[in-house]
């Protein structure tokens, strides 16, 4: 999974600044306020699938492959609802903004609806894709995981280098071109899938099971959607109190925490098989520690990017990209302080998945979510400066994680006050030290050039994972040593 962070990240920075350069700001804006439905839907994939996964893991714990066999079925049939669903609601949404509420020029709308229509496409492909990515990280086949993730990235990256030869039709042909990356993950996913043997469609039902995976896939994808749709709804406000050039300096700023945040998501994609098994035969204080370690090691992670893009956020993204858009660095710069809030977030959903338990927990997101969408609108219309639906989001994140504490003790049983000592405490020590970090090194180690920012950047990575060290308790720091000394052994054997 760490080997796949780190191509793509490569891929997906070179992927950035090439698509940038080939559209311009203008239509590089238009594919972001218009197009980015489908990036949000595929960085939210994997949550998706979760509810399908989490039956498969509580299956495979009781050792039924007809249950897993009938999980995997009723996974289809209900995800082919959910797509239809999907198109529908969208589609009408989408059709109504773009004619009527967001700025594009006149002469771009036929392009701006073109695009819209092959990111449904899009997004419909990819949701029939669920069940097999949830098959696929129960049985913990994360290499198969990452690759798939990678030739992603990779076809990406050769639609952008298609259209850099193209001289007309640009943005239209790039939007094209992107519904063979789900064409190609599905086409790939119905080969690889068929060596499970739970991969078999069954016409005998359990009505109760189907009842509670539909419930399950229900809430879990209304509540994702809703995620996504909030933030797309961030990015039209840009667009119609700012215009284009906040949706590219939004986008540009997106792709950052997206990859900044692979780092956290890798550990809770990992774990989360497990968890969800021990939820099945384990009592509750196993998998509530278990929760605690993993949002220690979630937010110890996560902060080692955002530190180091803090620090040196302008002078990074002059080296990664041709022309920066407006606002690109104080977007980042909130952003990352939003992933490092929500690196807490994500063990929770965990849990609350692995007990089948989110109804509450999606009502709460879902509320707050659009509250805070509201409060957003408002601070724009009242005259707010361009950065402050960022702040806001951030402020959002923190007021999501505290209602799922208070909700997972009066619906789980959950122990906050052991939660704030051993994870909450923690991350706000060394979320000052980090932020400190920041600080003094942009204010007294300065950076000029390429070479000079790359190398400071590292020196200030080097100085945090010190400092977080110092943070893990004795177990955490047994498992390191162990991990350590591990690879020295395969190495020297």
């Amino acid at each position: 999974m760490y080997i796949r962070m780190l191509f793509l990240i490569v891929i997906t920075f070179f992927t950035s600044r090439l698509l940038l350069a080939t559209l311009g700001i203008e239509d590089f804006g238009i594919n972001s306020v218009v197009g980015s439905i489908a990036t949000t839907f595929v960085s939210l994939k994997a949550l998706f699938s979760e509810s399908v996964q989490r039956f498969l893991n509580y299956e495979k714990g009781r050792n039924s492959l007809d249950g897993q066999r009938s999980v995997f079925s009723l996974g289809i049939i209900i995800h082919i609802i959910l797509a239809i669903v999907f198109v529908l609601i969208v589609e009408a949404i989408g059709t109504w903004l773009i004619y009527n509420k967001l700025e594009i020029p006149l002469e771009k709308i036929g392009t701006a609806y073109f695009v819209f229509q092959m990111t449904i496409i899009a997004v419909f492909i990819s949701i029939f894709s669920i069940p097999f990515d949830a098959v696929i990280i129960a049985n913990e086949k994360m290499g198969v995981y990452a690759f798939v993730t990678i030739v992603d990235a990779l076809l990406k990256l050769g639609a952008v280098l298609v259209i850099s030869w193209i001289g007309y039709n640009k943005l239209r042909i790039y939007s094209a071109l992107l519904i063979l990356v789900p064409v190609f993950t599905l086409s790939y996913q119905l080969i690889y899938c068929r060596r499970f043997p739970e991969c078999r469609l069954t016409r005998h039902y359990d009505k109760s099971l189907f009842r509670s995976l539909l419930s399950l896939s229900g809430w879990n994808f209304l509540g994702n959607i809703t995620f996504s749709l909030v933030h797309e709804g961030v990015n039209m406000l840009l667009n119609m109190f700012g215009g284009l050039v906040y949706n590219a300096a939004r986008t540009v700023s997106y792709q950052v925490k997206s990859v900044a945040s692979q780092i956290s998501s890798n550990t809770i994609i990992s774990a989360r098989p497990k968890i969800m098994q021990r939820a099945a035969v384990d009592d509750k204080n196993v998998v509530f520690n278990n929760i605690n370690a993993i949002s220690r090691v979630s937010f110890i992670t996560i902060l080692l990017p955002v530190c180091v893009l803090l620090t040196y956020t302008g002078q990074l993204l002059d080296i990664w990209l041709v022309d920066v858009p407006d606002s690109a660095v104080d977007f980042t710069r909130l952003l990352l302080l939003g992933i490092a809030v929500r690196s807490l977030h994500d063990p929770l959903n965990v849990m609350y998945m692995a007990y089948a338990k989110i109804k509450r927990m999606m009502i709460i997101e879902a509320v707050v979510m659009i509250s805070f969408l509201l409060i957003i609108y408002f601070s724009l219309k009242l005259g707010a400066a361009i950065w402050i639906p960022f702040a806001e989001m951030v402020l959002m994140e923190s007021v999501i994680i505290a209602g799922l504490l208070i909700n997972a003790n009066n619906e789980l049983g959950f122990n906050i006050a052991n939660y704030i000592r051993k994870v909450v405490a923690p991350f706000i020590i060394l979320s000052a030290v980090t932020i400190a970090i920041c600080y003094l090194f942009n204010r007294y180690v300065p950076a000029t050039g390429t070479v000079d920012t790359l190398i400071k950047s590292c020196i200030v990575a080097i100085v945090y994972m010190g400092v977080a060290v110092l943070m893990l308790n004795q177990q955490e720091k047994g498992l390191l040593k162990n991990l350590f000394l591990k690879i020295i052994r395969k190495k020297t054997n």
